[in-house]
């Protein structure tokens, strides 16, 4: 999310080991867009922890919101540590989550891309892809 200049909030969520793995939840109200990033392989305290501090951000924007999901850096977590991504989908879609775009590149795991596409339909949508964050904010009409 390094290319987004403005949010109204924004936090950092670092593993807790000596890796450079983390997860970042911006939001902004202006637009009503919540921004996820994951980077690296992250264990599922760390994944767990995002997903609250996603829908916390979620509870701040409008009645209904898109989000930007930046997958290209994350690597595929272990199974369990992709439990709560799911729970967070389903709670995201409950708070009025409306029209998601996943930033991805040449290089994103292709089990990860799968993996979020498979656990959104679960939960009763379906993402669009990007290939950076500006191309994912005009298809969600945002303006910088």
């Amino acid at each position: 999310m390094s290319s987004r200049s403005q949010y109204t909030a924004r936090t950092e969520i670092e593993t807790d080991d000596d890796t450079d793995d983390t997860a970042e939840i911006g939001y902004d109200t202006d637009s009503d867009v919540l921004y996820v990033d994951l980077s690296g392989r992250l264990d599922r305290d760390t994944v767990r922890r995002a997903a609250d501090e996603a829908i916390a951000a979620a509870d701040r924007l409008g009645e209904t919101f898109d989000a930007i999901t930046d997958l290209r850096e994350f690597a595929p977590p272990a199974p369990e540590a992709a439990e709560p991504i799911g729970e967070a989908q389903a709670e995201l879609v409950e708070m009025g989550l409306d029209e998601v775009v996943r930033v991805t590149d040449e290089d994103t795991s292709a089990v990860v891309v799968n993996a979020f596409e498979r656990r959104s339909r679960k939960a009763g949508y379906s993402g669009d892809t990007a290939p950076d964050l500006q191309t994912a904010e005009r298809r969600l009409g945002v303006s910088n």
